[in-house]
């Protein structure tokens, strides 16, 4: 056994230490840390979060009369009547000042403005999906003109074993 604390040697011949007052390890992060009063560090993304989820609503259940007319009284939909006069709420009317006026008449005014671009911009997209579709027609009937073009060649040249000469396409540019 060699000097003080040590168990042995390594392959090159140092000694394998023990920890010793006059000879510390390494410290681990963890030890850092705690030294510097240094929490470790946090990624916000992943943090847990309250889930936001929208309310569902579902749409009213629908039995076909025939089927609630074959159902007995305790299963069949209780609804109640519409109310033929209006409740005191409805009936209440909202005066408003002229400032509350002018406010709502410009609103409505650049509703109106909105709702003219909108249709003018449907209208413009309407005639220029039409174009689209004109030319595309034509498109489709070249295209499908001169692939029994080649289809025919590629017959003939298969059954007579010899090359046809190729003609030009008919003022088409993509070919």
């Amino acid at each position: 056994m060699g000097p003080r604390g040590t168990f042995g040697t390594d392959e090159d011949g140092g000694l394998l230490s023990k920890e010793t007052p006059d000879v510390p390890l390494m410290r681990t992060v963890a030890q850092l840390r705690r030294e510097k009063g240094v929490g470790a560090p946090v990624n916000r993304d992943s943090l847990y979060k309250p889930v936001e989820r929208a309310e569902r609503r579902f749409n009213p259940l629908k039995v076909p009369k025939g089927l609630q007319s074959r159902l007995p009284y305790k299963t069949k939909p209780k609804t109640e009547a519409p109310l033929k006069r209006k409740t005191l709420e409805q009936k209440r009317a909202v005066v408003m000042d002229r400032q509350e006026k002018k406010v709502h008449s410009l609103i409505q005014m650049l509703n109106t403005i909105r709702n003219e671009k909108a249709g003018k911009r449907r209208e413009q997209q309407e005639r220029r999906r039409q174009l689209k579709d004109k030319e595309k027609k034509k498109e489709d009937v070249w295209r499908n003109e001169l692939e029994k073009e080649r289809r025919k060649r590629r017959y003939i040249e298969k059954e007579t074993g010899r090359k046809l000469p190729t003609k030009k396409s008919r003022g088409h540019p993509e070919v």
